[in-house]
């Protein structure tokens, strides 16, 4: 096998981890191309995920699944539709009921059927829900179906039917089930516990007292997190990553083609440029939420230009946040700025609003101590954001930075941990 047959097998390898990291359910009717990877590196994906993360990843004949375990507070983010606005109550709990129901109904199956079955379902558990009764209820459980959908668990044999059916429950909604990906959507399934707090504290595995064990979680971290900040570890996990940082981010360089930013603050993965094509990248990403976001972040950059940030972050005075907000949604949707063109499709600001602000905070850039409370107030800034500083939307050549791009400098030696603060 010649150098350049090397290079494109392990860039496929590569991306088949990163897709499988972003989207742990692929399916050969949602993700063909990412699929066909998979299945061609399976052996070599199986037994990577299960060494450097501990992750044990499923290939079968048409749908593949990693089932991911140890980071559930850390890593764990609520489901979201389509709009991006987060899982209700409600809307979790008829997926729970949609799941239990399609593990033995026939397929094809219609909505009509099979909204009768859920009803019956919550009523034998005790819920008094039923997507036949109301407009808010069939909404509902049709987000529950369509996120079935994008995870291959269920096809609409007629596209938009889903959509038809919320607005009006005399459409007739075919659903083909695919039932060994609805087998697999829960990858740890409930057992009998005091509640369901004890249930996911039994899953979360971020301060193992093994060294083995402690290695792995300090690289699980790296992986699912945009920025790790020894700050927000453990004393033992601190120790450990400034014994192991090195070596977990070849191990994780070596599986995802990630470079990595080592600083006295933390570490950061960089994902490669393509990264951004493939649509794995948390931020910045090519959505409006994720564009508006980094567009507040390089204008907050610019206007506090902090030199270096302590731990504790840089305070964003709550006039100046405001009035950022404020450009981002007034930004002209000029002829080369992706940025703004993206705004144009958020029709409420509001809504705009909140969901960059949860997304700058879910990624290391801001942090606020309750991030949905809609307080403008109480906001910093944190190491990481200084690498987006630089590029205000005003300036020339300003604008969105390539996902994945390195930031000028280089990682420090390994005695990083020891050196004054600079930004990430």
């Amino acid at each position: 096998m010649t150098s350049t047959e090397d290079i494109a097998l392990t860039g496929e390898r590569q991306a088949a981890a990163r897709r499988l990291l972003a989207d742990p359910i692929v399916t050969e009717r949602t993700h063909p191309e990412d699929f066909a990877l998979i299945r061609a590196h399976s052996d070599w994906l199986i037994q990577r995920f299960r060494r450097v993360l501990g992750y044990d990843l499923t290939v079968a004949a048409d749908h593949a699944r990693l089932a991911k375990t140890g980071l559930v507070r850390a890593a764990a983010r609520p489901l979201s539709r389509p709009s991006g606005a987060y899982f209700t109550p409600r809307a979790y709990t008829y997926l729970a009921l949609c799941l239990a129901v399609l593990v033995e109904a026939p397929s094809p199956i219609t909505l009509s059927r099979l909204a009768g079955d859920v009803a019956a379902a919550a009523d034998e558990a005790g819920l008094a829900l039923d997507p036949r009764e109301r407009s808010g209820e069939r909404r509902a459980f049709s987000v529950a179906l369509r996120k079935l959908c994008a995870w291959g668990a269920v096809a609409e044999e007629r596209e938009g039917g889903l959509t038809d059916y919320a607005d009006d429950p005399a459409q007739q909604v075919r659903l083909n089930v695919h039932h060994a990906v609805v087998r697999r959507v829960v990858a740890h399934p409930p057992h009998a516990t005091a509640d369901a707090r004890a249930f996911v504290d039994g899953h979360d595995t971020t301060d193992p007292a093994s060294e083995d064990t402690g290695e792995v979680a300090l690289r699980r971290t790296l992986a699912e997190t945009a920025v790790l900040y020894r700050a927000d570890l453990s004393e033992r996990q601190r120790r450990r990553l400034a014994t192991h940082q090195w070596r977990a981010v070849a191990e994780l360089g070596e599986l995802l083609g990630c470079d990595a930013e080592i600083r006295a603050e933390g570490i950061a993965l960089i994902m490669p440029g393509d990264a951004a094509a493939e649509g794995v990248t948390a931020f910045p990403s090519a959505d409006p939420v994720g564009q508006a976001a980094l567009l507040l972040l390089e204008n907050l950059v610019a206007r506090l230009r902090p030199g270096a940030v302590p731990q504790s972050g840089v305070e964003v005075p709550e006039d100046v946040l405001t009035a950022e907000l404020a450009r981002v949604h007034a930004a002209d949707a000029r002829p080369g700025h992706g940025a703004r063109s993206a705004l144009r499709h958020e029709p409420d600001p509001d809504t705009l609003t909140a969901r960059a602000l949860r997304l700058l905070h879910e990624t290391g850039m801001l942090h606020h101590p309750d991030p949905a409370s809609g307080d403008r107030a109480g906001w910093r800034l944190r190491a990481a954001a200084a690498r987006y500083g630089g590029r205000p939307a005003d300036a020339p050549g300003g604008g969105t930075p390539p996902a994945g791009s390195a930031p000028t400098g280089h990682g420090p030696s390994p005695g990083a941990e020891e050196e004054p603060a600079s930004p990430l």
